[in-house]
């Protein structure tokens, strides 16, 4: 019966990626209390106290040119003299701008946070996490700190680098899956808006009919609230893990290439790089892109994790132009208002009005991407049933 009613969906419209956003900043602005988390994040990284690595760069500069004037003559040192001036001086401003706190928002299913210097956000990920890495990011006014900005916490050892990095990285895990849970249990069945989460739609468990190919049955739900929360934390958090791991495999022949061409820096390495570049470029778009879905299987339709990466593809696949357009647009957006939060964000008052636009914007975009997930499984699916009458119909003849 819930498929036949998907059915009659085909006959609708289609909605559009501009349609789908749009609708998800109006059901944003309808649910101002999911604002709360990403907000909260972006206040603290602005106000609260930076963890810095200031001093530990220095004394790691100050080992670096023992060990260089150990490993090379003099004249060898005189004709690497720019090049060393400005590896210490990038290290030296890298020390002195990161913030170890920023580690909160180093989840791919983070909202993009206004005040991070570095995100790994999937909303973010063409400017963020592939273009960036290349060199080919825009440098964008920032958000100025507050005149009462507490002083910054000088780490003494790496041992405690790790610490600090690790335990944000829990906390922003943990406020991650809030911010989801509070988004998904806040979404709208089709067809029933207002009625709460009641009935079969995008945010609850399916039992698809029995034999379409390509359609994983839902996880049951897990009884316990405490229990189903820390199923939901593991899949989402196991994701974010695991993409972060092939994207950094997916990185290391740009890296080997680079690191050809600072060594012997000729055409012919030149060529090579850009090659590299190329083919690393459309892998890692391709793969972002392929798994944009996974955190709505998990999250609207209680899929098991390699489940979830398999509709996401299936779904991609099915309607890859439109979903390249929408990881576009998104970014552009994102990005764009970036900017303009540095702008605005030049005087207090201004920067907590811009990080909390930021927040209003990202919840909008992340109930806009699930307004598109439900438009074009709700086409998969329909795709996949009469996939299978079809197939059934010739079976029988």
């Amino acid at each position: 019966m819930w498929y036949n009613c998907r059915m009659k969906s085909e006959r609708t419209a289609q909605i559009g990626i501009m349609d789908a956003l749009t609708s998800g900043l109006r059901r944003a602005a309808q649910r101002p209390w999911l604002l709360i988390i990403p907000a909260a994040v972006d206040y603290y990284l602005w106000l609260g106290p930076q963890f810095s690595i200031a001093r530990l760069i220095q004394q790691f500069l100050v080992l670096w040119d023992s060990l260089m004037q150990a490993a090379y003559s003099p004249t060898q040192l005189a004709s690497m003299k720019d090049m060393l001036t400005a590896t210490r001086d990038l290290l030296t401003q890298v020390g002195a701008q990161v913030n170890l706190a920023d580690a909160i928002t180093g989840n791919w299913l983070a909202a993009p946070s206004a005040i991070a210097l570095a995100q790994s956000t999937r909303l973010m990920f063409v400017s963020d996490m592939v273009l960036a890495p290349m060199g080919l990011s825009m440098e964008l006014p920032r958000i100025a700190p507050p005149p009462w900005q507490a002083a910054p916490i000088e780490l003494g050892s790496w041992w405690a680098v790790l610490a600090v990095v690790g335990i944000f990285w829990l906390v922003g895990q943990v406020l991650v899956v809030l911010y989801l849970r509070w988004a998904s249990f806040s979404w709208p069945v089709r067809g029933q808006e207002g009625r709460g989460r009641t009935g079969t739609g995008p945010g609850q468990a399916e039992t698809p009919t029995s034999g379409e190919p390509g359609v994983h049955p839902a996880v049951p739900e897990e009884k316990g609230g405490v229990k189903r929360w820390l199923v939901l934390a593991l899949r989402l958090s196991a994701f974010s893990v695991i993409l972060s791991l092939v994207v950094f495999v997916l990185r290391i022949p740009l890296a080997l290439a680079a690191t050809l061409m600072m060594a012997y820096g000729n055409a012919v390495v030149g060529v090579l790089l850009a090659l590299v570049g190329g083919v690393t470029l459309w892998l890692l778009l391709w793969f972002l892109t392929s798994l944009f879905f996974v955190c709505e299987a998990i999250l609207l339709n209680r899929q098991a994790l390699w489940h979830g990466v398999g509709h996401s593809m299936a779904l991609v696949r099915s309607s890859s132009l439109r979903t390249v357009g929408l990881v576009l647009i998104i970014n552009v957006l994102m990005l764009g208002f970036r900017a303009l939060w540095g702008l605005v964000g030049q005087s207090p008052v201004g920067g907590g009005l811009a990080i909390l636009a930021n927040a209003y914007l990202a919840t909008g975009m992340l109930l806009g991407v699930f307004a598109y997930y439900e438009d074009i499984r709700a086409r998969w699916l329909v795709r996949v049933a009469q996939a299978a009458r079809q197939q059934k119909s010739l079976h029988k003849d």
